[in-house]
């Protein structure tokens, strides 16, 4: 009996003892399971984290220095709202000459970046149906246009397909204006271009009168001398309608309801228009300054190319007046070197006054798969501080006008003799539409143009009428194909 109760109670005991150990094991495994529920969550909600990534490459931005700034801003971004948000921010950048085939890859692959920039009009216009319009964000968050120059907001505002939408806003401008070499001006005992936009009488022939004096042969004669030999020219009054698109030349002239006619086709798209008498104009006046006024060369070698060298006529020191983009601005350190030099307004053509300008933008793309937490980064890239450091790394002028004075200031401090106000007051004239703007078929119309223009600048065409006819046709071949393939 002592022995069966022995047993039994050890038996209990046993049993007790299982009974703790197994609820030890049963907490223990309790709590495994707590901790590997809690560090799945954990990884769950890095998994959640979204990154935004931001393709940079269309244009300025890719140079060794600009990528360090960029990467700063990423690290800073991610340290603060994108911990904050969730979000992280990646810079890609990849080379110019790559960008296009790669953007057109992500796309095709499903894989489309979130943001492209900073990208240009020309390159907004060759990819116009990739982005997205930006308008119901501003709106939703009542973001303020005005602290922009109106002009500059507008020339990213496209109808495409009847559809208006605004695909992004200006991080920077680059103006056109009248560079100058001031030296060249004094020895002709010339007053230098008027410093203030739409200076009466200040008109392109008041300008063309200047470049006859400048311009100078071999002998010395000029174009007012009978004499004069445009086959052995020295020295060069005026540049600039070779520089650049011919939009931006024709963004000059206007129909008579005051439009500019730079796209040369119909408000839907579908008419061209480049054989109407603003365009016949146009070539008419391109003719004009080459061979009759004689103060530009022409395309071959002997009377232009061989004479500037490279693509900075005025750094030559043999030319008067450039009419450029201020994104010259690399070859400052060159002119400063060789000759003094100054910024003038651009002269009236027929009573308008065009500033051809290009611009920078960041796009969003339509197609990236997190559009909400992209506009974040994107009002990110855009708030007053991030604006300017951006604007500071791609060299533009900044299109945030509370940051002009600022912009302003710098430009004295470095050359405090030069007008920068002018390209300041530039945006004002901004070409709109602008002479990169979208438009059907665009690669081709641009390309179609560019030749046209090239036949008067080399002397291989018969009259400016006939060039604005076969130029209209070629286009009008253009428009038709493309909105058949709609």
């Amino acid at each position: 009996m002592k022995k069966t109760m022995a047993c039994l109670l050890v038996i209990l005991l046993l049993f007790s003892a299982f009974t703790v150990v197994s609820c030890g094991k049963g907490a223990g495994s309790s709590a495994s399971s707590s901790s590997a529920s809690s560090g799945s969550s954990a990884k769950s909600a890095a998994k959640e984290k979204v990154k935004i990534q931001i393709m940079v490459g269309f244009g300025t931005g890719t140079d060794p220095s600009q990528i360090t700034v960029h990467e700063e801003l990423q690290n800073e971004f991610n340290n603060t709202i994108g911990k904050e948000k969730g979000i992280e921010l990646e810079f890609l950048t990849v080379p110019y000459s790559d960008a296009s085939t790669k953007f057109t890859t992500l796309v095709a692959a499903g894989m489309s970046p979130d943001i492209c920039g900073p990208v240009g009009v020309m390159g907004v216009a060759q990819f116009i149906d990739q982005w997205a319009d930006i308008t119901p964000y501003l709106e939703r968050d009542k973001v303020d246009l005005s602290v922009y120059d109106e002009q500059l907001v507008e020339s990213n505002r496209y109808n495409v397909d009847g559809e208006d939408k605004l695909v992004g806003l200006p991080i920077g401008y680059y103006p056109s204006a009248l560079f100058y070499n001031e030296d060249i001006y004094d020895r002709a005992e010339l007053e230098y271009p008027p410093a203030e936009w739409g200076t009466p009488d200040w008109t392109y022939d008041k300008l063309y009168e200047q470049a006859r004096i400048m311009t100078v042969d071999m002998w010395g004669s000029t174009p007012n001398d009978e004499d004069f030999d445009m086959d052995n020219v020295i020295q060069y009054g005026y540049d600039g309608t070779d520089w650049s698109p011919w939009r931006a030349w024709v963004g000059k002239f206007f129909d008579e309801d005051g439009n500019s006619v730079a796209l040369g086709m119909s408000d839907d798209y579908r008419t061209a228009t480049m054989d109407s008498p603003e365009w016949v104009h146009a070539f008419e006046e391109l003719e004009r300054m080459i061979y009759v006024e004689k103060v530009r060369p022409r395309s071959d070698a002997a009377a232009g190319a061989s004479l500037f060298g490279d693509a900075d006529p005025l750094g030559s020191n043999r030319l008067g007046v450039w009419e450029t983009f201020s994104w010259m601005s690399y070859a400052f350190e060159s002119w400063d070197a060789n000759f003094s030099w100054n910024i003038g307004a651009i002269p009236a053509m027929d009573g308008h006054v065009v500033s051809a300008t290009n611009i920078d933008t960041f796009v969003m793309c339509k197609n990236g798969k997190h559009p909400e937490e992209a506009w974040e980064v994107y009002k990110w890239l855009f708030s007053p501080e991030i604006y300017s450091r951006l604007n500071h790394n791609y060299g533009g002028i900044p299109a945030m006008k509370n940051l002009q004075a600022q912009w302003l200031d710098e430009q004295k401090a470095t050359r405090p003799n030069i007008n920068w106000q002018v390209l300041l007051d530039a945006g004002q004239y901004a070409d709109n539409p602008n002479n990169e703007s979208w438009v059907p078929g665009y690669s081709q119309v641009w390309n179609e143009m560019e030749f046209a223009m090239a036949s008067i600048i080399s002397g291989l065409y018969d009259t400016p009428q006939q060039v604005a006819e076969d130029l209209n046709m070629e286009v009008q071949d253009i428009l038709d194909e493309y909105w058949a393939s709609r």
